[in-house]
């Protein structure tokens, strides 16, 4: 039984083989070439919208989440990316006082997964040049119109920046007919300007006015800190003052007189050679002649010098009989730590 069915076969092979190969070689080709339209890949953070070629087009409900789908040949999947995204763009703005700059905005943005099929529907993939870069440019050129370059360029910029990131999430909300979504399709994160671009002359004349504001700035603190340096001032002076009221009053002649005689006594006890003599002060006080180096004596009377020769002056050189004395050189004579100690009026007695 078995065997004449197999023969069967082989004789139904033999006679249908350029058939069945040829058959066998257009369904290969045909999975070559379908094979990845029906299978799609959707990688990590990203999702699909699904569209139905015989089935009513863009399903709007459903979207398709990570992982790997199988559909048929003549359907699609649109896949889009649902982390956080970045997008740099140039706007040319106005300000009120009619002048053209160049402005760098960076928007950061996200895509909500349900709502992929009415973004699918309504913009495309293409959604961020056709939907996000348009709706900031034309907002940016709204508040950017409210305020002066200056403005633009240093003291207002976080408050426009602040103002458009506030309201771009609206607008673009509004721009998706509201049939084909129920909420926020684009959710807006952040947007701040990278850069703005003045004319050269107008930007170094704004850069000079903000230097002077500084320098302006820096002036009012200085009069500040000299302000403050007075107060000090008056404020030690006023303790000076107190101080030598509080002390002028315990200062005598006995108490000045114990002071000399102390440090007298400190003196007379140093290793230097010195002078000493008792009573030699008015007030009564030793005087102290010195201190001089051991190798060095006290002062004595001067000696004759050469003929012809003056003591203590030198000689002449020019060889005239007069010339300008000069005095003898002497050695200092510090006294006494005392302030009142006077040398006598008769050194002799």
């Amino acid at each position: 039984m078995f065997e004449v069915i197999r023969r069967r076969l082989r004789e139904w092979g033999d006679r249908h083989f350029i058939s069945l190969s040829a058959s066998l070689l257009t369904l290969m080709i045909l999975l070559f070439f379908c094979l990845p339209r029906m299978v799609i890949t959707i990688p990590a953070g990203h999702g699909g919208a699904l569209w139905l070629r015989f089935f009513g087009g863009t399903v709007l409900e459903f979207h398709y989440g990570e992982g790997t789908k199988l559909i048929f040949p003549w359907d699609r999947i649109y896949v889009y990316d649902l982390r956080v995204q970045q997008r740099t763009t140039e706007f040319d703005v106005l300000t009120n006082e009619g002048l053209l700059i160049n402005t760098e905005a960076t928007i950061r943005f996200r895509l909500l997964p349900d709502s992929l099929g009415a973004v699918t529907a309504y913009a495309g993939p293409d959604f961020i040049e056709t939907l996000v870069v348009p709706s900031v440019g034309a907002l940016a050129r709204q508040e950017t119109a409210k305020h002066t370059a200056e403005e633009i360029y240093s003291t207002s910029r976080r408050a426009i920046e602040e103002d458009i990131f506030r309201n771009i999430g609206p607008v673009i909300d509004n721009l998706i007919p509201a049939r084909l979504h129920a909420g926020s399709e684009i959710v807006i994160q952040d947007f701040w300007f990278r850069s703005i671009k003045l004319p050269p002359n107008l930007q170094a004349s704004i850069e000079t006015k903000l230097t002077q504001r500084q320098l302006a700035e820096q002036y009012r603190f200085i009069l500040q800190r000299e302000e403050q340096e007075k107060e000090r001032k008056r404020i030690e002076a006023e303790g000076i003052k107190a101080f030598q009221d509080i002390v002028t009053s315990g200062i005598t002649d006995s108490y000045l007189r114990w002071k000399g005689i102390d440090a007298t006594l400190k003196l007379a006890d140093s290793p230097n050679a010195k002078m000493v003599i008792i009573g030699a002060a008015k007030d009564g006080l030793p005087l102290i002649l010195g201190p001089w180096d051991n190798s060095t004596a006290p002062p004595g009377p001067p000696k004759a010098d050469a003929p012809g020769q003056t003591a203590g002056r030198p000689p002449l050189t020019d060889g005239s009989a007069t010339a300008s004395p000069l005095p003898p050189a002497t050695p200092a004579m510090p006294l006494a730590t005392n302030p009142k100690i006077s040398l006598p009026a008769n050194p002799a007695r």
